[in-house]
């Protein structure tokens, strides 16, 4: 790796993972995001060939390695040194909510790419025995609809009907859904002040809060 010209860990620092995308491309693999095209579509606003070229170059120095899984597809997992990396992607984005994290511009509110990081957040083993389908509906944008499937083996975000009954709906603000997701609000809070609402069976809509490892201002894991 090419040093600084400053004899500084912090430098050094900077130098090995200081770029945007090098970071985000760390929290996508935090995710459990692994192959490349799960990686691009977590990334809005990179090419391909720049996420290319910042998958070797963060390979280079040694953050992650480039595999073949069992269908011979490329696949990256990050080595103990990115792994190490985590505690500081998170505070980043710990301090930036509490200093320079606003409400979401109107061009941010996004339905499938909402949908894709919460497919993120799920905890697989809190999922019921059998698959579940979560219909997402926005308030005032009729047609602005997408939807989780969840199983324990597969879980994907799907901007098409998927094809299954739906079991459990989330309606509600657009932009209140994003903070939930970003962490400048909770779940709770959010459908105890009418912003969201969950419609289905009882018991799943009871149990949905627990399906997910919230990234919450008052800590992981709190809804």
């Amino acid at each position: 790796m090419r040093r600084g010209i400053e004899y500084c860990p912090v430098t050094a620092g900077v130098e090995a993972v200081g770029d945007r995308w090098t970071l985000l491309v760390l929290r996508e693999l935090l995710l459990g995001s692994c192959r490349f095209n799960d990686i691009h579509r977590g990334l809005p606003g990179i090419s391909r060939t720049l996420l290319s070229a910042r998958l070797r170059r963060m390979e280079s120095r040694g953050l992650l390695t480039r595999t073949l899984d069992d269908d011979d597809r490329p696949a990256y997992r990050l080595t103990e040194s990115g792994a190490q990396l985590e505690p500081l992607v998170w505070q980043l984005g710990d301090w930036a909510r509490r200093w320079c994290f606003g409400d979401p511009e109107p061009e941010q509110l996004d339905i499938g790419r909402l949908l894709w990081r919460l497919r993120q957040y799920v905890r697989p083993a809190s999922l019921p025995g059998r698959r579940v389908v979560v219909e997402f509906a926005p308030r005032g944008e009729p047609g602005e609809r997408a939807w989780l499937v969840l199983a324990r083996g597969d879980v994907s975000a799907c901007r098409q009907h998927p094809g299954y009954d739906v079991d459990l709906w989330v309606t509600g603000d657009l932009g209140e859904m994003h903070r939930v997701v970003a962490a400048t609000t909770t779940l709770r809070a959010a459908t105890r002040a009418g912003l969201i609402r969950l419609d289905g069976d009882p018991g799943m809509v009871a149990a949905f809060p627990d399906w997910f490892a919230w990234r919450t201002p008052s800590g992981p894991g709190v809804w």
